[in-house]
């Protein structure tokens, strides 16, 4: 092969044309296509802009422009995002050991709203509806694991979940006059008061387990997060944004916390000279897929020339990725392979990170109806420490990156990139030098090119040295000073060997399958109300009811198909005299249906209909604001809104019939029985064998059904099937299940197309992923 002459001009480097980025949110495109930063020379003469009289305690923790230090030294901080509402609690022990031993020093999660405060308090000064004890017993948790934490509280979260943290019942607390036509995240002064209410409660809980409130050489939570992703926002000026940033941050330091204050894709955060934000870091996300010089360089291209003075931190490293409803599961998803994991971290070293958080590092699952809007249940995410806890190739990745920040991590961060002219055997083999203040050299060889193995030799002015690269590989080739030969870092443990398990699949078969009973009892709703004024803030099935004119077009407000963030339409069933009525027609905003009988003969007739919402979507907007509200937005005929009864029942005979009981017994109702069920339910009991002592290993529920419903085990919902897939697994965690003794599962099923049937249901032991516990 002809050697090819390259010279490594960096700033060429950086000249690269963006292309769209996957990211957890909408990447803000404007970064993106700002090509101002791309002559920005990494070590950098700018002159830092930090007051140091940001840091609280600056001798327990503060930052420079190149490292984090805690306690007077140099620390990388190598953490993982576990969010502790998506594990069952008795299963976190096992997550933070795998953690540890997998070599994080830190643990990252959000803090949502709406977990913690479930019912709507009276007024902002009212304390009586917030829960902390989670989050208290998680960052006490972490603590005795040893490990950093990083909190997140939002207000607004996004993290794919219900109203991005926001609780249901806060739209009610909106005023009529707004400062803003969108309230959420704004700096209206109502929302401000609730923003404080909700604070208030975190710092409370927080504050004490702050590393700078324990003993030296404890560890605590070292970042406090205000906002979240606030580019995101493009509807308030940037003043009210900048405003209303520097109101969180004083409310943070008002309750007593004195960790450093962090932010991420907030420019608002960014190049402030004075005040609160002065020292308010902004991080760097970034999902960038296989495309990361191009996708994730530019984002640090923009950090480095607007925050003088500030580390390069990453609130959120790629660790893979959501499935959405009707997509593709996590690790059948492009661009999420282990190898890149590897690569993207080698990327940051080389670009100068000192503070790393990979979201996500440990899957979890949106239990109940949690997700966001057309969120799967399983929230998996292709992480390192999967959903049902077993690790995978991601995390012996990990567990060399660990060791080799462990041992350098901070010296990389603190040396210099250094200009170098090379010639390289491969064309696609790219290097980079960054060499320490004691002559260490560190080389960067990496590739984006992923169809083949890269072998070949590298020659700059003074060294030559062999590479090999696995498709898209990264390595450092460490030179220590005054070495003639170096070694290749990382370098990763020997895969993990497991005991192998006999287990057989259990395939059941249904004790009953029934219909739904309709309901006996019905609440009526007031004109323009819905159902969470009744204080309902789930997203299960809703029953509602009506009397309508027959032979008229009954037309039914819901929220329709890629009206919000382009997601599928809210559903609507209804029944006539017991039978299922056909769509007629329908629009953006309603869905409309003809009713059977003589419009000419003024009689009523008694319309039954099952709704099911798709969530709440996770984004903020004028038009997520508007369709806040749980259920149906009208029932109208003839242009006149109907009056509306409803039901909430189906997650409470969920929950029965999953603890054994049985459906609610029939009373003379004045409701016609249904030839065609709206809902119908599938009870099963079986029992799980002894497992072998000393090994653990987890159940799936596999499913194969028509319809959309809720799964139930042992009185505890996992959470929502849909026909449309891509999920067909369902973990369920071990500490639900009634090993060597008798369980019981239910699963609701509303027709679509296909009717709602399921065919076939089996126990799946994941006896490949068996493992010595010892916990």
């Amino acid at each position: 092969m002809n050697m090819l002459i390259k010279r490594f001009n960096f700033l060429m480097l950086l000249g690269i044309t963006p292309l769209f980025i996957s990211a957890q949110n909408i990447t803000d495109m404007a970064v993106m296509n700002d090509r101002t930063a791309d002559a920005f020379i990494e070590n950098g003469t700018q002159i830092s802009s930090i007051d140091d009289s940001v840091f609280v305690h600056p001798d327990r923790i503060c930052y420079d422009r190149r490292c984090i230090r805690i306690e007077g030294k140099d620390v990388f901080v190598f953490s993982a995002a576990f969010h502790y509402f998506r594990v069952a609690q008795p299963l976190w022990a096992d997550r933070f050991r795998k953690l540890k031993e997998g070599g994080f020093n830190c643990v990252e999660t959000y803090i949502p709203w709406n977990w913690h405060e479930r019912r709507m308090p009276r007024s902002p000064q009212d304390e009586s509806c917030l829960d902390m004890k989670e989050l208290d017993d998680f960052l006490k948790m972490a603590e005795d694991f040893g490990l950093y934490v990083i909190v997140r509280p939002g207000p607004y979260i996004c993290a794919e979940w219900s109203g991005g943290g926001f609780p249901q019942w806060i739209m009610q607390k909106k005023p009529a006059k707004t400062a803003f036509d969108t309230w959420l995240q704004s700096n209206d002064p109502e929302f401000m008061r609730w923003n404080e209410h909700w604070y208030r409660a975190v710092c409370r809980t927080v504050a004490p387990h702050q590393l700078t409130r324990k003993e030296k050489g404890c560890t605590g939570v070292i970042f406090f997060q205000v906002e979240n992703e606030f580019n995101r926002i493009k509807w308030f000026p940037k003043e009210a944004k900048k405003d209303y940033l520097i109101r969180l941050s004083q409310i943070v330091r008002k309750y007593e916390i004195d960790v450093p204050v962090i932010t991420c894709w907030t420019d608002e955060a960014r190049n402030v000279e004075e005040g609160v934000l002065n020292g308010v870091v902004d991080m760097v996300n970034s999902y960038p897929r296989w495309e990361i010089e191009k996708n994730f360089g530019r984002l640090i291209n923009q950090q480095l020339r607007t925050q003088p003075g500030k580390p390069l931190i990453s609130g959120e490293l790629q660790g893979g990725w959501m499935s959405e409803v009707g997509g593709k599961l996590s690790w059948e998803q492009d661009g999420l392979m282990p190898v890149q994991t590897q690569n993207i971290t080698l990327y940051a070293l080389q670009r100068g990170f000192c503070g790393i958080n990979y979201y996500m590092t440990v899957g979890g699952t949106n239990f109940d109806d949690w997700g966001a809007r057309q969120m799967t249940t399983t929230y998996d995410y292709a992480a390192a420490i999967a959903e049902n806890g077993s690790t995978n190739e991601r995390y012996r990745r990990f567990r060399g990156l660990a060791h080799l920040l462990k041992e350098h991590g901070t010296r990389i961060a603190r040396a210099d990139v250094l200009p170098v002219e090379y010639t390289s055997t491969d064309p696609d083999v790219k290097l980079v030098l960054r060499q320490a203040s004691n002559g260490d050299r560190y080389y960067f060889v990496r590739t984006e090119e992923r169809t083949r193995h890269h072998f070949g030799t590298i020659q700059t002015s003074d060294f030559t040295f062999d590479f090999a690269l696995e498709p898209f590989g990264a390595m450092i080739y460490y030179l220590p000073a005054d070495a003639e030969q170096g070694d290749w870092l990382p370098e990763l443990p020997d895969a993990e060997t497991r005991p192998t398990v006999k287990a057989d699949t259990i395939r059941l078969i249904p004790d009953k399958r029934m219909a739904d009973p309709l309901p006996t009892r019905w609440v009526k709703l007031k004109k323009g109300e819905y159902i969470d004024h009744d204080g309902i803030y789930g997203r299960h099935f809703v029953y509602y009811r009506t009397y309508a004119p027959q032979g008229k077009l009954l037309e039914v407000g819901r929220i329709g198909h890629k009206l919000i963030n382009g997601t599928d339409a809210d559903e609507v069933v209804l029944s006539v005299q017991g039978k299922r009525l056909p769509v007629f027609k329908e629009d953006a905003y309603s869905v409309f249906y003809q009713l059977p009988g003589d419009s000419a003969i003024n009689r009523k007739v008694e319309v039954v209909m099952l709704f099911e919402s798709k969530g709440l979507h996770h984004h903020t907007k004028k038009i997520v604001e508007d369709y806040w509200g749980i259920g149906l937005n009208y029932v109208r005929c003839g242009g006149k809104e109907l009056s509306l009864e409803y039901a909430y029942t189906e997650n409470e005979r969920g929950l029965n019939l999953s603890k054994g009981g049985r459906l609610q017994e029939k009373t003379p109702t004045e409701t016609t029985e249904l030839n065609e069920p709206l809902l119908s339910w599938y009870s099963y009991s079986f029992t799980l064998p002894e497992q072998p002592r000393g090994v653990w290993f987890p159940y799936h529920l596999r499913l194969e059904h028509s319809g959309n419903g809720f799964i139930y085990i042992n009185g505890h919902c996992i959470g929502r099937c849909w026909q449309k897939g891509p999920q067909r697994e369902y973990y369920i965690p071990e500490c639900w299940l009634n090993i060597g003794g008798e369980n019981h599962l239910a699963i609701s099923l509303r027709p679509i197309s296909d009717g709602a049937e399921i065919q076939r249901a089996e126990i799946i032991p994941v006896t490949w992923v068996a493992e010595r516990r010892n916990n």
